[in-house]
């Protein structure tokens, strides 16, 4: 008797460490079989970089939760003037993509970190060079009637808050696969501000979703999803953009602004920029005595009331003109960066609603 009730205890404890191990063993094996986030894991060990929070909001907006992207520069930091940092430099080696505007736009000093660190050139995606670049206008010349601005491949873009005459101004001053000769481009010639026109924000998110399902092709589904499905957001936006501008009466569609970075604006949206206070895509070149005295002819000829004044750009030319004329200096434009938390599509709205307000 004893020993049957002896076996019993045992079969009892016995059944009781079985069934711990099996449910152990089923616990092990669910967490095996989940082959979602394994793929998103080896993904996730690409290092992608963007040089600007711009490129870095596209890129992030296509590679969704697959990808983390890393992005170089600041926020609110005017991209023409960045100074990069030695960590810089190891970020831009690591790197398996580094997605850059390009055609000049990046400050100097980080072109040349670019140029000497990555040795392998599909590497480099320059978005700027595939996305139709438009050229400058020569210095000043014919700033009151650029009517034949080609609008070939348009495109689409994003929203913002805060509005007027001192909208925030925390941010002042202070790829290539083998395309070489980026269809023979001139770098400097052509305008990188693209991201004012939303078409060639389409291009350019489409070049990205091709360029991460190169690198990634087992996500490309994903890309695919989260570029259609950002690229409809872009759409709506830019019907939005379309009715405001079309709400300022003909005539006042005519701006001055701080330096050449509303091209696009104008070819795709009919906002006439007629003369810039710094003749120039960058604010790294400044301006000449010549230059304010053409500005001011300018804005007297054609009745301007209103400078509009970039938030990430020096702004004592824009006084001195302002005192000469008479011009009301509006502040808040942002025209090169993102600020801390803004999305793309909140910098386009906040900017078209300024423009708008003092248009009108």
């Amino acid at each position: 008797m004893k020993i049957f009730n002896l076996l019993k205890k045992f079969s009892v404890i016995f059944l009781a460490i079985t069934l711990i191990g099996c449910g152990l063993g089923e616990e092990s094996s669910s967490e095996v079989e989940k082959p979602s986030p394994e793929i998103q894991e080896s993904s996730k060990d690409l290092n992608i970089l963007a040089t600007t929070p711009m490129l870095g909001e596209y890129v992030q907006q296509v590679a969704g939760d697959v990808l983390d992207v890393q992005i170089l520069m600041p926020y609110s930091v005017n991209p023409h003037m960045f100074d990069p940092s030695p960590q810089d430099v190891k970020k831009i080696s690591e790197a398996d993509l580094v997605f850059h505007v390009g055609i000049k736009y990046e400050s100097t000093a980080l072109r040349k970190l670019i140029e000497n660190t990555v040795t392998n050139e599909q590497v480099l995606i320059e978005i700027g060079s595939r996305i139709n670049p438009i050229e400058f206008k020569d210095e000043h010349d014919d700033h009151d009637g650029h009517d034949d601005h080609d609008d070939e491949g348009k495109h689409d873009d994003h929203d913002d808050e805060g509005k007027h005459d001192d909208h925030d101004d925390e941010g002042k001053h202070d790829d290539h696969d083998g395309h070489d000769d980026h269809d023979g481009h001139d770098h400097g010639t052509f305008d990188p501000h693209f991201w004012f026109d939303i078409d060639r924000v389409v291009l350019a998110i489409n070049e990205i979703k091709k360029e991460l399902i190169k690198i990634d092709p087992e996500n490309r589904s994903s890309y695919e999803s989260s570029a259609n499905s950002y690229i409809q957001e872009l759409k709506t936006l830019d019907e939005e953009i379309t009715s405001l501008i079309e709400s300022i009466p003909s005539n006042n569609r005519k701006i001055v602004t701080t330096h050449e970075s509303l091209g696009y604006l104008e070819v795709k949206y009919g906002i006439n920029v007629l003369s810039t206070i710094i003749p120039s895509y960058t604010t790294e070149d400044g301006t000449t005595p010549k230059g304010l005295v053409s500005v001011i002819e300018t804005i007297k000829e054609n009745q301007i009331k209103t400078i509009f004044l970039e938030s990430e750009s020096p702004t004592k030319a824009a006084e001195v003109i302002a005192d000469e004329t008479g011009a009301i200096l509006v502040s808040g434009l942002w025209v090169e960066t993102l600020k801390e938390n803004q999305s793309y599509i909140d910098f386009m709205k906040t900017n078209i609603g300024i423009i708008v307000d003092y248009l009108q």
